[in-house]
């Protein structure tokens, strides 16, 4: 027969007490929610728990403020609901996105039109300036 993920994970000691502790954290993530606010829980989150002493990381310093108000309240309804909490500990760590970086696009290049008022304006400079090298270079990139 098959064994589940779970069985595997509880099988070994140290794996058990990791399994066991990311189960609790879950559990606090879930009571740390229903005691913040609704504007709030999308920025911050439950990172540890440690003799009595819970971590939250915040997303910014302005929901870490908030949370710091809040944290008597918090503490005093996570402690009557699960393990003692004697404090509480917000750091800001802002989230990992996993969204790839956007995409700039290439501006389209300059018409035709555009092109020849480059031309005879380089063709109008004098043949030592630093502007006409630079739209000499310019209209060389732009014909490639």
């Amino acid at each position: 027969m098959a064994k589940s993920l779970q069985d595997y994970l509880a099988s070994g000691d140290s794996m058990a007490r990791l399994s066991a502790h990311a189960g609790r954290l879950l559990q606090f993530q879930h009571l740390f929610e229903a005691t913040l606010p609704a504007a709030l829980r999308p920025y911050a989150r439950v990172a540890n728990f440690r003799l009595g002493k819970i971590f939250i990381h915040a997303n910014n310093g302005a929901v870490a403020a908030k949370i710091r108000q809040l944290g008597p309240r918090i503490v005093s309804e996570l402690s009557t609901q699960a393990a003692e909490v004697t404090q509480i500990e917000v750091r800001v760590q802002a989230p990992v996105s996993n969204a790839a970086p956007p995409r700039h696009e290439r501006p389209a290049l300059p018409g035709n039109e555009q092109k020849q008022g480059l031309t005879l304006l380089t063709q109008s400079l004098p043949h030592e300036s630093n502007l006409r090298l630079a739209l000499e270079r310019l209209l060389q990139t732009i014909k490639e």
